[in-house]
């Protein structure tokens, strides 16, 4: 079964890994004046506290909406791919919306989770599996105009609060912070 979840979780890295370097050629190809200007902008804006964020917002032409958020210590109805937190799971229920002219790649490698501590925590490969690869955000294609709602997992400690959530529409989007608590 380790060797299962090891090789699952390769699988994972390098699909991913290769999806954001795909990602990122196809952002160099188009007009950096824009990139800059939008860098300026990010750098100069106030950073609101967790409690000014919205649960909605827009990057880059996708609409990203916080649906809810749950606790959990295990997750998963299946014996062989059940999970177990170090600390606590935080399943976020999100909904994206492609606005864009062209389809985009959701994956949980987009939503990073932060608390008031400023800690970051990337999502858990193995709460994501238990979760369901059909209902976790993990490489997939959206097309314009189209929709999606799914989940994303984060193994964080207990202690964690003032969750806020940095999201980007797509690998190459613009980054912006919701709010999940």
């Amino acid at each position: 079964m380790k060797l299962f979840k090891s090789a699952a979780i390769a699988l994972i890295t390098t699909l991913v890994l290769t999806a954001c370097v795909n990602g990122k050629q196809q952002e160099e190809k188009k007009d950096t004046s824009k990139t800059t200007v939008a860098k300026a902008d990010q750098t100069k804006a106030p950073v609101p506290t967790p409690d000014q964020l919205l649960k909605e917002g827009t990057s880059s032409n996708v609409k990203i909406t916080v649906e809810s958020m749950e606790s959990k210590e295990i997750v998963g109805d299946n014996e062989l791919l059940r999970a177990t937190a170090n600390g606590v799971f935080k399943i976020i229920k999100l909904t994206v919306v492609n606005n864009q002219k062209d389809a985009i790649t959701v994956d949980a490698a987009s939503y990073k989770l932060y608390d008031d501590q400023k800690r970051e925590f990337t999502s858990s490969s193995d709460a994501m599996m238990a979760v369901g690869m059909d209902k976790s955000f993990f490489l997939k294609k959206l097309n314009p105009g189209l929709s999606i709602t799914g989940y994303v997992a984060y193994d964080v400690p207990k202690d964690a609060k003032g969750l806020y959530l940095k999201a980007q529409g797509g690998f190459t989007g613009k980054e912006i912070k919701l709010k999940v608590e």
